[in-house]
């Protein structure tokens, strides 16, 4: 029993201790509630300067310096070597693509253009007659050859008529007229009867029969060689044989004369040296016949015929082939050649004429009036002005927040205005000393502003935020006391109270600083006389600034 009520004992004095504590803790607290309200009543408002919260575009920027350089630099060689009759820019001039800016002498050219004009003209004429007479040609060869063939054939037929039997024919005849020679020799030493006088009448006359058919040989041979149908042995034979046939046909004439007149012996001695004269062309038509000349008179004239069919073949196979169109496409193809020297003649001319390749500034001239162009050398130096490019050195760490094609402002000292520009290009190296990306700025310059070598500063946006609360820089404090690193801060206007809210920023540009979170649009911030006030306190708005 008595542990039961020491127990309760000691439950009665903790709650009377309790009450007596709570009791002194709400006393402090009236009276620190009088002590501040006393204060707040004594203590002036704080004067501020705020700013309305408005909603805005902001952009995070990239900025580098760099060097003003030409779009393009294009150095001017001539394509001809000469002499320089004309310079017609000079340094600092603006020139235009195409334009003509220096003269070279052209007096070779321009005759090697004629030359190639008339040589032109000359394959065309030759390509007319081509399609005019190539058919023609081949159906004429065709008739030729069928010409030829048929007179190779007679020649053959006319040779294998006369060869063999003709020599036989004409042995006959000389062994014949030797005979009649020798009895004509005898009946005029022994005198001549009248029947003796008719048998030389009738061998004169036969002679005569003889050396006009020997001439008439002779003459028809001469036509086949000519033909190439013979030899030139039987033609020699032939002129032998009416040789011969003359003078047999001579000596029975003087025979014939000695026994109307009587002979003498001076007669007697010349007609047997005629006598001889006719043994003698007997032997030689023997040997004739012994050596068969005539097999090989044949042998030529079947040659001949066969040589005649080949090329009418020939020609017939040409016109199967229509041979004329391979003449005319070898006539088209000469033109074709002929007009290709004339476009490299002409080419060659208006080489002599020096144009700028590029719209531009003439930067630089090399050489005068007078003096002798060369390909090797270089005449002028163009530099393209109508758009310039800024060069400038990136870090790596900086390159993936920048793309092609994206806005760069670039900013010169001479100038007061920003001028826009577009990255054009990032190059695929990085520089292994300084670690850094070279970057070209394309600019459009139609006045010439902006000079090759002129130093310059560019920006370029990374990050834009549309409908971004913004609000000045000099707004944003640091929390210091929180502990909490880069906790920051701003106090807001509020019935004339500063309210400390906690922000938090995200981009920020100059003095201009994005707000995520802790605010929103409309509020009144404080920006100037932030730092006199604490949560909770009077403030007085003497300005509201944008």
């Amino acid at each position: 029993m008595n542990g039961s009520c020491d127990m309760k004992r000691v439950i009665v004095v903790i709650i009377i201790v309790a009450v007596v504590v709570i009791g002194i803790w709400r006393t402090g607290q009236a009276i620190r509630s009088r002590k501040q309200a006393s204060q707040r009543a004594e203590k002036p408002p704080v004067a501020v300067e705020v700013s309305v919260l408005k909603r805005g575009t902001i952009q995070e920027e990239l900025s580098f310096v760099g060097n003003i350089v030409a779009n393009s630099e294009v150095t001017v060689f001539p394509r001809v070597a000469g002499r320089i009759e004309q310079i017609l820019v000079d340094e600092d001039s603006v020139v235009k693509k195409g334009e003509a800016i220096a003269k070279i002498e052209d007096k070779e050219a321009s005759l090697r253009v004629k030359q190639a004009e008339a040589a032109l003209e000359a394959a065309r004429a030759g390509l007319n007659q081509s399609r005019a007479l190539s058919e023609i040609r081949v159906r004429s060869q065709i008739t030729q050859a069928q010409a030829n063939l048929v007179s190779a054939e007679a020649a053959l037929k006319q040779v294998r008529d006369i060869a063999r039997t003709k020599v036989s024919s004409q042995l006959d005849q000389a062994e014949a007229g030797v005979a009649a020679l020798k009895a004509n020799l005898k009946k005029i030493k022994d005198g001549a009867r009248s029947e003796e006088r008719k048998q030389i009448e009738a061998t004169v006359q036969q002679a005569k029969a003889n050396m006009d058919n020997a001439q008439a040989d002779l003459d028809r041979i001469e036509k086949l060689y000519s033909e190439g149908a013979v030899s030139t042995q039987t033609l020699d034979g032939a002129r032998t044989r009416a040789t011969v046939a003359k003078a047999q046909y001579e000596a029975a004439s003087q025979q014939m004369k000695l026994v109307e007149t009587g002979a003498r012996a001076e007669d007697i001695a010349a007609m047997e040296s005629q006598v001889k004269q006719a043994e003698a062309g007997l032997e030689l038509i023997r040997s004739m016949a012994d050596s068969k000349s005539w097999e090989q008179d044949i042998e030529m004239a079947q040659a001949r015929y066969e040589q005649a069919k080949a090329a009418l073949d020939a020609a017939k196979a040409l016109e199967k082939a229509k041979s004329w169109e391979a003449e005319i496409i070898a006539s088209e193809t000469g033109v074709k050649q002929a007009e290709t020297a004339l476009e490299l003649a002409e080419e060659t001319l208006s080489n002599t004429t020096v144009t700028a390749p590029i719209n531009g500034v003439v930067s630089k001239r090399f050489l005068d009036k007078g003096s002798m162009a060369n390909p090797a050398a270089p005449l002028f130096t163009i530099v393209d002005m109508d758009k310039v490019k800024a060069v400038v050195d990136i870090t790596e760490a900086n390159l993936s927040k920048i793309s092609l094609n994206s806005r760069a402002f670039i900013s010169v000292e001479e100038f007061p205005e920003q001028i826009a520009g577009q990255i054009t290009l990032i190059s695929p190296t990085v520089k292994p000393v300084s670690r850094t990306v070279p970057v070209e700025i394309t600019i459009d310059n139609p006045s010439h502003r902006l000079k090759p070598g002129m130093f310059v500063r560019v920006t370029t946006p990374v990050k834009v935020r549309e409908n971004a609360i913004l609000v000045r820089r000099s707004a944003v404090m640091e929390d210091k006391m929180s502990g909490t690193s880069g906790s920051k801060y701003l106090f807001v206007v509020d019935n004339n109270t500063g309210i400390k809210r906690k922000v938090e920023t995200g981009i920020s540009r100059g003095d201009i600083v994005e707000i995520l979170s802790g605010v929103q649009p409309g509020e009144m911030v404080v920006v100037s006389g932030q730092d006199y006030i604490k949560d909770g306190e009077r403030v007085q708005v003497v300005k509201t600034v944008e």
